[in-house]
């Protein structure tokens, strides 16, 4: 019985080869015709006009050979005639039989259309998709005869033979192509079966104890041959990686189990079909790493750009490419690539050894996720060393940080009391972004920069007429800052009149304009700033002791930056950190920091930032040194009496000399900024033109 199965499939495979020995003497006879007309025709197939494209396919013309008339003429041959961008001008009737398609389908379309690992069918404009640039890759670096695969109308894969001939007008110029078409489908059906039978002969073999050799040859041929086919399959099937192997034209041809857990697929789902069923298309994806990406024509495009690097250099490594697992998600992958080629050096398939990402994209995912949680709680870490623009980490910023978020909660009027050059605008502006009115206006005056004759109207507004000047109605700050706040900075500055009509506005929550009787109602938040010690005016009688009590409901004083030594590095980190060209990081030498530790800074924060600006023009190689800062820090009382150097003068002068250089300093650097435009200029240092004036006149700027 087992002699009868054995003799069986021996003549079930003695029938196959008989069939493909018919069926090549077929073929071969087609191959031979078709390599005549190649032959004959190696410089291109001269054509008189463009225009007669569409009738080379009539046979029977006088002007070709015999052979390619015959070519025409032949069931077995298909022929394809495209213009010079590849449009299909006409198709033999045999080939779009074979294929299903209608005339109308194929014609007038880009010859891609039968491409195996063509985009979306449904899309007419095929000459100009972006998916078509890995078509025109392979078919550049294909031969003029070539194994391809078409695709046929309900989708299935046909092998195909494809010789390519140029068409070419008397003058030498491409105006077509003809494209000569063998199908070797049944030669590869038969390929596949004979090779089925060929593995079931040699399990049987070794079983088989009749065969017309001696028990010894049996043995030793048949183990060795399963043997080597035994050991290159574990190394395939037990890869870690997946294997993929295609042909050059994009149909698959084998994988390993790898490859097929990783995609998802049953080896009859994704055996000979096109390799468009694995790739994502233009779009947005879910990525099996969890992350959401879009796959634009860019993308197309590097796959294209790389399988003509592999072409050109016959093997690819660490690609990055997305394979489409069957549930739609991507699968993020590194790929080596390779060409697979016969004896003769022809290319016969694409070798790809792919790399699941997926894990590593995982832990990618993972980690950033906590680096950012760090960063998040490095932030908070900082944060109570810095509140919006502020910076400090003494105790007394520590209690300005605490107090400005508790006062901000509140509509109550806030009054802060500091020196020039403290922040007193940046805490200002701090209880604006913290309060419940962070969305209306918040409103700036400084008192003492408008002309005593001016700031009525400026803070309440006038009438047309009421005044020499007035022109046309007027609002005032108060009006402007309605639903908002209104900084008054130094308030201490206001002439005793206007003291009196603030105090009303702030006790009635109502205005009247210049030149009119009419009451306003305000709904404003004040916040006041001085540099002044408003008690003292007030015994003085520069002050209203009214006014006083109202506005210093809340105060808020600001320690100047001599009492707060241990906030000086932090500003500096913080100055350099935002002041830096491109983000180039810049340190200080130790003496240099040491000369910034000793300075007593009159002009407080304001003036340091002033300085590490100055700084930073003058320094090279990013570091700043003693020599970059200004010279009055360098030659200090203290450093003079560690000399032994008799001090010349006292610390009142020497802080009261120090103060006018960094007020003349910031009025330069204004100027500059405004183009010499003083009026400008004034905007910039929020004070007045008046009182600018008087400066440059004491500062001997005037020129």
């Amino acid at each position: 019985m087992e002699h009868d199965v054995t003799a069986l499939i021996v003549n079930e495979f003695q029938d196959l080869l008989n069939k493909k020995a018919r069926h090549d003497e077929k073929l071969n006879s087609l191959k031979e015709l078709i390599k005549k007309i190649m032959d004959t025709y190696t410089g291109g197939l001269i054509l008189e006009q463009k225009k007669y494209l569409n009738s080379l396919l009539l046979g029977n013309n006088e002007m070709f050979s015999t052979e390619l008339n015959q070519a025409f003429n032949n069931p077995e041959i298909g022929s394809i005639i495209c213009d010079e961008n590849n449009m299909i001008v006409d198709i033999s009737r045999n080939l779009i039989s074979s294929l299903g398609y209608q005339p109308g389908e194929l014609i007038g379309s880009y010859k891609g259309k039968l491409w195996v690992e063509r985009p979306n069918k449904t899309k007419s404009d095929y000459g100009n998709q972006v998916e078509y640039l890995i078509y025109r890759v392979k078919q550049k670096h294909f031969d003029t005869t070539h194994e391809d695969a078409y695709i046929s109308h309900d989708d299935k894969v046909v092998s195909v033979l494809e010789h390519r001939l140029d068409v070419i007008d008397p003058q030498g110029n491409v105006i077509g192509f003809l494209y000569l078409i063998l199908d070797l489908t049944e030669e590869k059906a038969l390929e596949l079966s004979l090779t089925e039978a060929m593995d079931q002969i040699e399990r049987e073999l070794l079983e088989d104890g009749q065969i017309d050799l001696t028990m010894e040859m049996k043995l030793y041929l048949v183990k060795d041959i399963l043997k080597t086919k035994e050991y290159l399959g574990n190394i395939l099937e037990n890869s870690l990686d997946g294997i993929l192997i295609t042909s050059p034209a994009g149909h698959i041809l084998g994988f390993n189990q790898s490859f097929k857990k990783m995609v998802g697929y049953e080896t009859l789902e994704i055996r000979n079909q096109p390799m468009t069923i694995l790739y994502p298309t233009i779009g947005t994806h879910t990525v099996t790493s969890g992350e959401i990406i879009t796959i634009e024509e860019d993308y197309v495009r590097t796959i294209a750009e790389m399988l003509n690097n592999l072409f050109e250099n016959k093997k690819v490594y660490n690609f990055r490419q997305y394979f489409k697992h069957k549930d739609g998600n991507l699968i993020p992958t590194e790929v080596n690539l390779s060409l697979i080629k016969d004896r003769q050096g022809d290319i016969i398939g694409i070798l790809r050894n792919v790399h699941d990402l997926t894990e590593k994209e995982r832990l990618r995912k993972v980690i950033s996720e906590k680096d950012e949680k760090i960063n998040l709680l490095q932030k908070e870490l900082t944060q109570p060393y810095q509140l919006d623009n502020i910076v400090g980490k003494s105790r007394s910023m520590q209690e300005i940080f605490y107090l400005l978020k508790k006062v901000a909660e509140s509509e109550s009027t806030v009054l802060i009391q500091g020196d020039s050059g403290t922040g007193k605008e940046l805490i200002a502006r701090a209880i604006y972004h913290h309060s419940p009115r962070s969305k209306g206006p918040f409103i700036v005056l400084n008192c003492g920069a408008i002309p005593t004759n001016l700031l009525e109207s400026e803070l309440f507004g006038h009438i047309k007429g009421s005044f020499t000047g007035a022109i046309r109605d007027k609002k005032g700050l108060f009006e402007e800052a309605n639903g908002g706040v209104i900084f008054l900075d130094e308030i201490g500055e206001l002439p005793l009149d206007m003291q009196v009509k603030l105090l009303r506005a702030i006790q009635q929550r109502e205005i009247k304009r210049v030149g009119d009787n009419r009451e306003i109602n305000i709904d404003v938040r004040i916040i006041a700033a001085t540099h002044k010690d408003l008690l003292e005016e007030t015994r003085r009688g520069l002050f209203r002791e009214d006014l006083y009590y109202r506005i210093n409901v809340f105060t808020i004083r600001i320690p100047p930056l001599r009492e707060r030594i241990e906030d000086i590095t932090l500003l500096i980190e913080y100055f350099l950190k935002n002041s830096s060209a491109n983000g180039a990081k810049t340190r200080i030498s130790r003496e240099a920091m040491k000369a910034l530790l000793q300075y007593p800074f009159p002009g407080n924060v304001r003036e340091l930032e002033n300085i590490i600006e100055r700084a930073l023009i003058l320094c090279e190689d990013h570091i700043i040194k003693i020599g970059d800062l200004p010279p009055e820090m360098v030659d200090l009382p203290q450093n003079r009496l560690q000399k032994s150097e008799p001090l010349e003068e006292g610390l009142r002068q020497v802080i009261s000399r120090n103060r006018e250089l960094a007020e003349k300093d910031i009025i330069v650097k204004a100027l500059k900024e405004a183009g010499s435009n003083k009026t400008l200029a004034a905007k910039i240092l929020k004070i007045g033109r008046t009182s600018l004036y008087r400066k440059l006149k004491k500062l001997n700027l005037e020129a």
